[in-house]
């Protein structure tokens, strides 16, 4: 898998974990479960130094720069998570590779300079349309994102707040920071996890950074979860399946990409235009006990899931010929 650049927005060394059971990426979790026992995989960074075996067919490994880098031995399946330039070299040296593309939000399509994939990984019907259109001869399908099961946990007491608002402060122009920060009611206690985005906000907002591995407790001292995504730059935010393996339902604000068929139901939650939206917030509220996203998400969300349902595709698209 090419995950991508080393993080440079935080601590490189808060990305650096030494065991895959404490793994807080949900891309290392998913190929992590794609590979098993019986096959061999590498999670693969450009911008730094590390070569560390996970597990004896798993590693993470991170290079300076992709352009010459070459694997010990040519892979049958590439998971080009991002569609990032800096992978375009890397992908153009392994012809006969299965090649998945995935990019999300603006970058959902296969960017300039590589179209050369054998599957087309998008997070929404409208984006599956699109890139069925615009790339009629690579196969495009619906991905299952999941959380990283190994790090979420369910706990149903010990709430401190009513709604959990998780959305990094820095990226506050399409989280919905100030939808949230103007129109919340101010009887609702509320935990934006994230880092401070440097607006103005309402004194019954707590906001709270916290490192992924930490994630779940947070969002266990919530009674509910929202998501407020403004326009096109994100798709299926993580905090979706996050929030309901961890048994929060939640209300998402309608315009955000990302399959809602499959998320969003009696059991895990409401899609919500904005006029009604905190309208909708106080029906969940006051009806939680009528829903319960946990089941459903370990019943059709989990890294299992996702893995097998990509695994189908690959098998159905190679005949056979790449079973993984």
């Amino acid at each position: 898998m090419l995950r991508g650049k080393q993080p440079t927005d935080r601590n490189p060394n808060e990305t650096i974990l030494n065991n895959i059971e404490d793994c807080d990426d949900v891309w290392t979790q998913l190929l992590y479960t794609i590979v098993g026992k019986n096959n061999n995989g590498s999670v693969i960074y450009w911008g730094g130094n590390r070569n560390h075996k996970f597990k004896n067919n798993f590693y993470e490994i991170r290079v300076k720069c992709l352009n010459d880098y070459k694997t010990n031995v040519n892979p049958d399946v590439i998971f080009a998570r991002g569609g990032f330039s800096e992978y375009h070299s890397f992908l153009s040296r392994y012809k006969k590779s299965f090649k998945i593309y995935y990019g999300a939000g603006k970058r959902f399509l296969p960017q300039k300079g590589f179209y050369d994939y054998n599957l087309i990984l998008v997070d929404s019907k409208e984006q599956l349309l699109y890139a069925k259109q615009k790339f009629p001869n690579i196969p495009s399908e619906l991905l299952i994102k999941p959380a990283p099961d190994n790090i979420m946990f369910y706990n149903n007491s010990n709430k401190i707040f009513d709604i959990c608002f998780p959305a990094n402060g820095s990226q506050h122009k399409f989280k919905g920071h100030k939808f949230v920060f103007n129109s919340i009611p101010s009887e609702y206690k509320v935990l934006n996890l994230g880092n401070n985005s440097g607006l103005v906000r309402p004194e019954n907002i707590t906001i709270k950074r916290v490192l992924r591995k930490n994630i779940a407790q947070e969002y266990n001292k919530c009674k509910i979860g929202i998501v407020c995504c403004e326009n096109n730059i994100d798709s299926c935010p993580r905090v979706i399946p996050e929030m309901l393996s961890c048994g929060l339902p939640i209300v998402v604000l309608k315009g955000l990409h990302f399959n809602s068929e499959l998320y969003i139901n009696e059991k895990t939650g409401i899609l919500s235009d904005k006029c009604n939206f905190w309208e909708n917030v106080k029906y969940l509220l006051d009806n939680i006990s009528k829903y319960d996203p946990k089941k459903y998400y370990d019943e059709n969300l989990t890294l299992k899931h996702s893995s097998c349902n990509i695994k189908e595709k690959i098998l159905n698209i190679t005949n056979g010929v790449i079973d993984i």
